[in-house]
């Protein structure tokens, strides 16, 4: 998951610096709003994963169970 978070977390740097320099934004506040922009996506990618892993071995668990009592 850490490497899925960080290739999406690249992507999106790379995405809000294109849009930032194409929209005219000066290159210091270009550049800190997609490093800003990258941590948060990172994180929320990071989260996202963490959750949908649980779900996963939740659904997996109670599978299990529901098959031992059959």
């Amino acid at each position: 998951m850490k490497r899925t978070a960080v290739q999406v977390a690249v992507v999106g740097l790379l995405v809000l610096a294109a849009v930032g320099t194409a929209r005219g934004v000066p290159p210091a506040a270009c550049s800190l709003r997609a490093l800003a922009g990258a941590v948060v996506l990172y994180l929320l990618t990071r989260v996202a994963g963490w959750v949908l892993a649980s779900v996963g071995a939740d659904i997996l668990q109670r599978g299990a169970s529901s098959r031992r009592r059959e």
